[in-house]
Parts: C-alpha cells; structure tokens; sequence
C-alpha cells in the first residue's frame, strides 16, 4: 500500500530536517533507511555503499534481517547494476530476472524491489526497497525514492567534508591562523547551505515533474528555484575547490609564472569581449611552486583585476616581479581599478570580507583568501594596497626557481 502524498512530503521534510543536522554516517543511514520504508510501504529497505569494485550494505530496515554488514560485488547485484548503469532499477518478480542473485535472496522474505542510486551523476550508493508480496511501484514512489536519494547524496557530501575537515584540524598544530579562519568559513557555508539547497532541490523537482499536483499553478516557480538551487550547488562546489586543492601535499615544481598568466589572461579576454583590457605581463617570471595551486592563485587575482576594472573604459592590468629577497621573489599584481579605502588592508585576505557591496561587484569574498592560503603555504607573504578610485596592488612572494 503506498503513503499518501501529504505523508510522503512530511516524510520528506522530516528526513531532510534530520539530516541536514546528521553527524555520523551511521546516522545518516539509519534516517535514510526508516524513510525509505516510510516514503516507499516497503516490508524492508536497504542503504548500499560503494566501495572500489564492491556493495556494501551498510544499513537496512526491515521486518527480517537482509544482508546488513555483508559485501558484493559490484557486477553480480541490483544494487551494482544500478549504480553502475546511473538508473533506477524496478523487479517485479527477482526470480524472473538474471540481474538479481538468486542465492543470496533465497533465504529473504523478498519478491519485488525498487534499487535508485545515490546520486545521478557517478553514483555513490544505492537505496533498495523491497517487497514480500508481488508488487510494483507506482511512478510517483519512485520518483520520491529518487529525491529521497538525491537528498542522501548532499548529506554524504556534507558528512564527508566535516570529516575532512576534522582531520585536518587534528593533523595540524602549528597552521596560520588565516588558514583556520577559512576552513571555519567553509564548514559554516556547506553547514548553513547545504540542508536547505537539499530540501529547495528536492521539492522543487516534485513541483516541476507535476508530482504535487494539488500545487501544479506553482510549477513555473519551482522551475525558477530548482534553477536558483543548481546554481547555489555550482557556487559551493567552486568555494569547496578551495579547501579540496590546498589541503593536499605541495608538489614543488620549477614553473613559469609567466606562462602561466598568459594563459589565464588569454581565456579572461575571450570571455570579456568587447571590453577594452590591456594586461601586461613581464616575461621570464619563475618560480618554484605547486602547479595547481599557482594557478589557482594567478586565476584569483587576475579574475580580481578584470572584475573591479568593468567600470572603466580602458582596464589596464600589470602582473611584475619587484625584487627578491633570499629564497623568494616578489611579484606585484595592479589593475586601475575601482580601489579600495581601508585602515586594515590585511582584512581583505579573510574569509568572507567584502569592502564592496555585492550589487556593485559580485563574489564570494573567498578569492583573496585562497590566494593568502596558497602564498602561505608556500612560506611568503602577501600584501594589499591601494586607494579608492585609483586601483590596487597586491604584492606575494613565491620561492625562487632551483
């Protein structure tokens, strides 16, 4: 028998509340599990994991035990197949299809299932519900098995990233306090956004695919917040970068910074035709740094310039080495730009610090951040100046090339 609609959005509701707020993964499956049954009128449901080439049925509910703690292989289980095949599976009768492994469901109370991955997209797991008598979902359940499973995927992204950042809080004793500052900004952004982008996301796709159809005049708005709500998932996933890119190993190269801008400054001007952009780089500029991360920091700070330069009517932007002192060269970053006044330049090099409003500059307030991160952890130092209406100039110093 399948929950009414208004049980099956209080479930949804609940579950999302639940999880948003979950912090453990064995939390995580247990919330999940109760509602698939509950969403689904399901006798059992099950929570899979992938692991490499493996299924791993972390958690289940159901009225006899299932096959909790026990692993398969991904190619010889539903659960494999759909993860695998990025598609929601439904059997109506599993000794009829030579997808599902007889053996292992002999001993179960299973006739009929319903598989949906964990994610559309590279999928991380499976939720299964399954029936003791013959039976086959309607259309709509599945759909609410689909949602309740995109769902589970942004609290097992959210879960991961805590636990991440746990341990790099626990692994590191002696980190630059600026560092510390944007890890705290990133676990308060995937925290406070993450649990409401999942409910937008999925109640929204309910709306818009007319399974709520008592609200069907509500559809061309849930279309406008399911766009609003992809793109806020864009804007994490690029904040998330930061955090992902610099907490892994520095790997030291001997590198051309030039190069390297030139490139940046090639795509900028592609993406800005129509504007009147000179941007100068010195040639031979080298260094010894991590590919990745210079890239990222050149990225910022030129992304930067062309952003605060968009109300001029001829931007110019200089990227220069202005000295060397012992292992490290210092490089000068200046735009003509809007500027800046402020008694605390080092200000704009924390974690969500803005000195504009985002109506007349849009951002994130984590650019500059990153690139104090990256300059730190490659021992320099970083530095601001400018003034209001005149432009800016930033400073940073990289260890010279070997």
């Amino acid at each position: 028998m399948n929950p009414t609609a208004g049980n099956q959005i209080f479930v949804l509701t609940e579950t999302v509340d639940r999880l948003s707020s979950a912090a453990s993964l064995a939390q995580v499956t247990e919330i999940v599990a109760a509602a698939v049954r509950a969403l689904t009128g399901a006798d059992g449901a099950s929570f899979v994991l992938r692991e490499d080439d493996q299924c791993f049925y972390a958690d289940e509910n159901a009225i006899t035990p299932l096959w909790k703690g026990n692993r398969f292989p991904l190619t010889a289980c539903v659960s494999g197949w759909a993860m695998l095949h990025q598609e929601t599976v439904v059997i109506a009768d599993i000794y009829s299809d030579p997808r599902v492994p007889h053996d292992a469901y002999r001993p179960t109370f299973v006739t009929s299932l319903c598989m949906a991955p964990i994610r559309s997209s590279d999928p991380i797991g499976a939720l299964g519900a399954y029936w003791a008598d013959t039976h086959v979902p309607d259309p709509e359940v599945v759909r609410q098995l689909e949602v309740l499973a995109n769902s589970t995927a942004v609290a097992l992204e959210n879960l991961e990233l805590r636990g991440a950042i746990a341990r790099r809080s626990a692994e590191r004793d002696q980190q630059a306090a600026r560092a510390d500052e944007l890890d705290a900004a990133m676990h308060s952004l995937v925290h406070d956004l993450r649990g409401p982008l999942g409910a937008m996301m999925g109640f929204s796709e309910l709306v818009a695919d007319g399974t709520a159809t008592d609200v069907s005049s509500a559809a061309a708005y849930a279309h406008s917040a399911l766009g609003a709500g992809q793109r806020m998932s864009a804007q994490i996933d690029r904040m998330l970068s930061i955090y992902r890119v610099t907490s892994e190993p520095l790997r030291l190269e001997t590198l051309d910074l030039s190069e390297v801008g030139e490139g940046i400054a090639s795509d900028l001007l592609v993406q800005n035709r129509g504007r009147d952009i000179a941007i100068d780089i010195e040639p031979g500029l080298r260094v010894s740094a991590d590919p990745a991360l210079v890239h990222l920091l050149l990225s910022n700070l030129f992304d930067n310039a062309v952003k605060y330069t968009s109300k001029n009517d001829a931007a110019v932007i200089r990227l220069s080495a202005i000295g060397a002192g012992g292992p490290f060269q210092t490089f000068e970053m200046s735009d003509n730009g809007d500027g800046f006044e402020t008694t605390d330049p080092d200000s704009l090099f924390r974690p969500l610090t803005r000195l504009h409003s985002v109506d007349e500059f849009p951002g994130t307030g984590l650019g500059l951040a990153s690139v104090a991160r990256i300059v730190a952890l490659h021992g320099g130092v970083v530095s601001a100046a400018g003034r209001k209406g005149e432009g800016a100039r930033f400073t940073f110093s990289l260890p010279v090339a070997s």
